[in-house]
């Protein structure tokens, strides 16, 4: 996890990523009065947006010093995050920004942490400030935004101490990321929500088991991974709109 080559064990990570979230957003397809059979979906969902940070934060963490492809990869992040947001809006029906734009954000936080020039340095306060802002209408909140970040300094723990702490951080970070200040009432909530709470705090733990494997092969996943966002939210809603 040093260098650009690409990273099997990444690849998977940002594979299960994609599912859970499909899986997640599959349970809003099925009739209301159905749903609560299949109410393990929202939890197997909840293991999604962890690791999408964990891929922004192994991604940055793998760029050398110098490396500027990092804005070519906030490009593309962002461009879908603006074709997304009407599908996204259409489907779920609310007045939140799409999950791009808190990955995009938080992308440009981490980057500044980790390569530290002054450019990227204002970009990050830029960044957060932007985060802070609108943090109301950001999916999955500011906590959202902070968590690649996060996860970055999980990563660069090399002390059995430093790791236990900063992944423990990371893992409440995800947590409030999910259930905001509902974590400080975690045992008086329904099972359902302590669950998907749970799912939650220890993906960042079970997307670093996996990054730990040594997976031999998986099919890589590449920029098409953008598309298939608004493309999956597209025909979900129109299922949705089908089998009412």
């Amino acid at each position: 996890m040093n260098s650009l080559e690409r990273n099997n064990s990444l690849d998977l990570v940002k594979w299960i990523a994609l599912l859970s979230m499909i899986i997640d957003h599959a349970w809003y397809v099925i009739p209301s009065e159905s749903q609560e059979p299949f109410r393990w979906m929202r939890t197997i969902g909840r293991l999604a947006f962890p690791l999408f940070c964990l891929a922004i934060a192994a991604n940055v963490y793998r760029q050398p010093t110098g490396y500027t492809g990092g804005w070519k990869y906030l490009g593309g992040i962002l461009l879908f995050a603006l074709i997304s947001q009407q599908p996204y809006s259409r489907f779920f029906e609310e007045n939140y920004l799409n999950i791009l734009f808190t990955l995009g954000l938080g992308l440009v936080i981490t980057q500044a942490i980790h390569h530290r020039s002054p450019s990227l340095i204002c970009a990050g306060i830029a960044a957060l400030a932007i985060a802070s802002a609108y943090r109301p209408i950001l999916s999955f909140g500011l906590a959202g935004v902070l968590l690649p970040a996060a996860l970055l300094t999980a990563l660069h723990a090399r002390e059995l101490e430093t790791k236990i702490v900063t992944w423990s951080l990371a893992a409440l970070v995800a947590a409030v990321a999910n259930a905001g200040a509902n974590v400080l009432i975690l045992g008086d909530l329904p099972p359902a929500a302590q669950a998907g709470i749970s799912a939650a705090a220890l993906a960042p733990l079970f997307g670093l088991f996996l990054m730990q494997a040594h997976i031999r092969t998986v099919t890589p996943v590449g920029v098409w991974m953008y598309p298939v966002y608004p493309i999956h939210l597209l025909l979900l809603s129109s299922l949705s709109i089908a089998w009412t």
